[in-house]
């Protein structure tokens, strides 16, 4: 019965969210942290971290973590399957259609309405993060300044993730 609980909530995590994993994460602390007890938001905001640094899309990458904290092998399988079905579902039938798709009206107005949505996730993510995570002023600056690198010269990702991660090691 835990199995089919943790699919149906996955899928309906997965369902619900558009913009990616980092999106997800306000609806993955929410139901499973505040509402379910599954997880500490201790256990949550390692497994932020953890995902975020692994290959693979976040999203995946905490259902799987997730899913093995709450029932081993047999949860991690099942929670990935129910966050990544919903996707799936939707890609194969977008895949289906997608020249008809575009040109409807209440397809670019969902599309319209969604973004807006998928931006106040993400702020909430990075709020959540934030907040639970640091405790004085030197990461924040450490984001300021990645972030203007980022956005100034574009660099590699994974680069940029290297070389402030091994700059947080000697300095925080």
């Amino acid at each position: 019965m835990l199995l089919i609980k943790i699919y149906l909530e996955f899928f309906k995590i997965g369902a619900v969210t558009f913009g990616g994993g980092q999106a997800m994460i306000p609806i993955l602390q929410r139901e499973l942290v505040t509402n379910l007890h599954w997880i500490t938001m201790k256990n949550f905001l390692y497994f932020v971290s953890i995902a975020a640094t692994t290959p693979g899309p976040v999203s995946v990458n905490m259902a799987t973590f997730i899913g093995y904290k709450v029932n081993g092998i047999m949860g991690a399988i099942v929670s990935t399957a129910g966050v990544a079905s919903p996707s799936f579902i939707l890609i194969l039938v977008i895949a289906l259609s997608i020249k008809k798709l575009q040109k409807h009206p209440l397809y670019r107005a969902f599309m319209a309405g969604v973004k807006p949505v998928i931006i106040a996730l993400l702020i909430s993510a990075i709020y959540i993060i934030a907040s639970k995570s640091f405790h004085n002023a030197l990461p924040y600056i450490f984001a300021s300044i990645a972030f203007v690198i980022f956005i100034k010269f574009k660099p590699n990702a994974v680069l940029l993730l290297l070389v402030m991660g091994t700059i947080g090691i000697f300095l925080l």
